[in-house]
């Protein structure tokens, strides 16, 4: 496997494992949270939680990956993972990110 080949499928586990944490936290915030609080119906958070902890854990292992096999500035690790923070962060930081690229 060449060394372009190996890049590009560490960005697109980049991309995949961006896409489920920042649906993953969606979900829990705006999903499993009001069912679980305003109706008291708690399976969905139990079932949503342990999901997104491996979406989180899996995207900062992706990120260091990313860090460690590409010319990423340190500061881009920095942000990708402050805005893995935040709901709807990793759509908006990646989009960003794509778009600075070009």
């Amino acid at each position: 496997m060449s060394e372009h080949q190996t890049n590009r499928q560490i960005s697109r586990l980049l991309r995949i494992s961006a896409v489920a944490e920042g649906t993953t936290l969606l979900l829990l915030v705006f999903v499993g949270v009001p069912l679980k609080h305003g109706l008291g119906f708690s399976e969905v958070t139990r079932f949503l939680g342990p999901v997104h902890g491996l979406a989180f854990l899996t995207y900062i292992w992706a990120v260091i990956n990313e860090l460690s096999l590409s010319d990423q500035p340190r500061g881009w690790a920095f942000k990708a993972m402050l805005f893995s923070f935040v709901p709807g962060g990793t759509f908006w930081f990646f989009r960003r990110s794509i778009a600075s690229a070009r």
